[in-house]
């Protein structure tokens, strides 16, 4: 035998950048044998299994199993490399989607804290607001178990439509309640979008100029940022939707104590 065609585990496990006990697992299983055995007991490796071993390196580095890899070396051909590659080719493709799903999530989330940490939320002002799209779950008894229920629906239905995109978890609130200072009675949540929903069932927020102001602390106390709201739009004669929308600015996400939360109350203003 010619020594200098064979390696030593220890060599190949050098030359490959990996563990004796990989090598070691491999053999046990059968996904990698030594293709020779001294007489005393030294596993052997051939310098032409350099390659079967960067091609389980390869398939291993695309997720595959090693049951999965050892049949697919035994069961070597072009059509079942093709069918392999195509299948892997096709999950990378969702896995590349899903990720940058994910980073514009977080991007866009980082926007939304870092402009919340530049607002002074004991001002009320007049801000535009593009078209926004949101999920509508109706509630019926406006308990505060039912509307996280709700809210946790509508979240599950978000995610199960493969919808990507960020959302607010928000409320719509009702001109008679305002009107009759029952600032925390509700019949739904809603989950407030930036994007259209590329499916399922959606409505529609219109754009627009909107009056905004905004609560720190317990929702129960929101009427606080309502009376301060409704004497802006009196004391600029402005007129306004019959609804309102109570949108989580900073919620559990960022804050951890409850009397940090942060609530914006918007109203969007209409002509006369």
């Amino acid at each position: 035998m010619d020594r200098h065609e064979y390696m030593t585990t220890g060599e190949f496990a050098a030359a490959k950048g990996v563990s004796k006990d990989t090598l070691f697992h491999y053999d046990d299983i059968g996904l990698f044998c030594p293709e020779k055995v001294s007489e005393n007991g030294y596993r052997l490796y051939s310098i032409y299994q350099l390659e079967t071993f960067d091609t389980i390196r390869m398939l291993r580095d695309l997720g595959m199993p090693l049951k999965e890899i050892r049949d697919i070396l035994d069961n070597r051909s072009p059509e079942c490399v093709m069918r392999v590659f195509a299948e892997r080719e096709q999950q990378i493709d969702i896995q590349i989607e899903k990720l940058r799903s994910m980073k514009q999530w977080l991007s866009r989330r980082r926007e939304k804290i870092a402009s919340a940490e530049k607002i002074d939320f004991s001002e009320v002002t007049m801000q535009e607001f593009p078209e926004r799209y949101y999920l509508y779950g109706h509630v019926t008894d406006g308990s505060e178990k039912s509307l996280y229920r709700k809210t946790s629906e509508l979240i599950a239905e978000f995610k199960n439509s493969g919808m990507r995109s960020d959302y607010d978890v928000a409320y719509i609130q009702y001109e008679d309640n305002v009107a009759k200072a029952n600032f925390t009675e509700y019949d739904n949540t809603i989950l407030l979008m930036d994007e259209r929903p590329l499916k399922g069932k959606y409505q529609t927020l219109p754009g627009g100029k909107y009056i905004v102001a905004y609560h720190v602390g317990h929702w129960i106390n929101i009427g606080q940022a309502y009376w301060r709201l409704l004497q802006y739009k009196e004391e600029n004669h402005l007129k306004t939707e019959k609804f309102y929308i109570e949108r989580c600015v900073v919620d559990n996400f960022i804050a951890k104590k409850i009397d940090d939360y942060v609530n914006e109350v918007a109203v969007r203003i209409v002509d006369e």
